[in-house]
């Protein structure tokens, strides 16, 4: 019996490491080209400079901020399908040991490289840098396939956390292109 459940876990490895490689940004972009996406989005991704706001975060003045702060993100996985762009980023959360957090992106854009479509469909809690990857990796596949997240959102993952938000308070505005904080009727009346 150990032998076989020995056998199915090697097999389920082999399955997910194989899959993984599948998205790995070095066999499908350049490191140029990776470095574009990270400084594409890096302003929707990450937080707004002293005296920065959403509606001013595209002035030339915040160029410098915004390709140091693109420094700080890590592109973990790619796929393109159907038109989009998927990616997975990571970045460095303020902790006592060294942690991550990750956001799963979807995103389209036209053949200037303007972006037309971006959503962030997930971010997760932080993470040590391993627990990072296996459930970055985990959710980023399943984001790719379509599949529904929300046995993985915060109120429905039980004591295991891997999606801090959507939650039922906050959610992913792709107009405003920004996490935005539901109105407290409209939270009241999904529930």
């Amino acid at each position: 019996m150990r032998v076989l459940i020995a056998l199915f876990m090697l097999i389920l490895l082999g399955a997910c490491t194989s899959s993984n490689k599948s998205y790995s940004p070095e066999a499908q972009l350049s490191e140029r080209e990776q470095k574009e996406i990270l400084y594409t989005t890096v302003r929707y991704l990450g937080h707004l400079p002293k005296k920065g706001t959403h509606e001013n975060k595209f002035n030339a003045d915040f160029d410098e901020y915004y390709s140091k702060l693109a420094l700080d993100f890590t592109l973990e996985a790619y796929h393109k399908k159907n038109g989009y762009e998927y990616f997975l980023v990571s970045r460095i959360a303020p902790s006592f040991k060294v942690k991550k957090v990750a956001t799963g992106v979807k995103m389209k854009r036209d053949a200037n490289g303007e972006v037309t479509y971006y959503e962030e469909v997930f971010r997760t809690w932080k993470f040590e840098v391993p627990e990072m990857l296996e459930k970055g990796l985990m959710l980023f596949d399943k984001m790719v396939q379509e599949q529904d997240l929300s046995p993985y959102y915060n109120a429905n993952s039980g004591e295991e956390e891997f999606i801090e938000f959507p939650d039922g308070k906050i959610q992913y505005d792709t107009v405003q292109r920004r996490w935005i904080v539901k109105e407290p009727s409209e939270v009241l009346t999904q529930k």
